[in-house]
């Protein structure tokens, strides 16, 4: 299967203007196209996250994928590549020198319009915390509510961190937005006091943080588990679309020995 090299331009113009592509892949990507699809690479953030995906039409080859992959690693051979996406129940293989560290499962959504406000509960207040200084504050309360946090404060990775604090300022929800690579917003960090669910505190904060995005950006991008039904059903609810079904590999380069490095392995 032959896959040839393409600039930003002309991926989103094959892509058909995918919105994951647009919005998503700034200035540090390197695309293929081939006859089943496309495929890119891209920095997820400014400061890295490096992943990539591709996409191929329905009776493409089983290895269309794990081409389009090994296609855009011989055309970037230092791109540090840590993730790769593919649709749900796709094959996808590594090429030599990568190991497997993980994978899930997750949906890529966004909107433009921005969902009506809500009115704050009595006695709660919405403040906004600082993402360097309130750094452990955060941390410490995302990883207590949720094993899988993924807000990462004190990184620089977050626009704006919004919360819900009670009449002693005590937290009951944190949620953020953070910077893609293309300097749009994505909607990240979002957890709620276990003590505290089902009062309607996440859809206060996602409200609040879409129409922050909207107001300066125009559009608001975020991505959720696919299993997280609730979840989806709400981002719905608010006017996001879902773009993609995701199935995404982690890996890292495999580890080898001074012996090996050196040619000296044994045989």
């Amino acid at each position: 299967m032959t896959w040839r090299e393409v600039g930003h331009a002309e991926l989103v113009r094959i892509s058909g203007d995918d919105p994951y592509v647009r919005m998503t892949c700034g200035p540090v990507t390197v695309g293929v196209v081939g006859e089943h699809g496309w495929a890119a690479m891209h920095r997820w953030r400014p400061t890295g996250h490096w992943g990539g995906l591709a996409v191929v039409r329905p009776g493409a080859p089983d290895d269309a994928e794990s081409t389009a992959l090994a296609a855009l690693l011989e055309t970037a051979p230092d791109f540090p590549l840590e993730w790769f996406s593919t649709a749900e129940g796709r094959d996808l293989r590594l090429p030599a020198g990568f190991e497997p560290t993980g994978a899930g499962r997750w949906d890529f959504l966004s909107t433009r319009t921005a969902p009506s406000p809500l009115p704050l509960p009595e006695g709660l207040d919405l403040v906004t915390l600082d993402d360097a200084t309130d750094a452990e504050r955060l941390q410490a309360f995302g990883t207590t509510h949720n094993d899988g946090f993924e807000g990462f404060p004190g990184h620089g990775f977050s626009l704006r961190w919004r919360t819900v604090v009670d009449a002693q300022g005590d937290l009951l929800a944190i949620g953020a937005l953070h910077e893609l690579d293309t300097g749009l917003p994505h909607l990240s960090g979002l957890v709620v006091h276990q003590d505290q669910r089902g009062r309607g505190l996440g859809r206060l904060l996602t409200v609040d943080l879409t129409r922050a995005a909207l107001r300066q950006h125009g559009v608001c991008t975020l991505g959720v588990f696919s299993d997280n039904l609730a979840a989806i059903g709400l981002y719905r609810s608010l006017g996001y679309t879902t773009h993609h079904h995701f199935h995404t590999r982690d890996f890292v380069p495999v580890r080898r020995s001074p012996e090996e490095r050196s040619g000296r392995g044994t045989s």
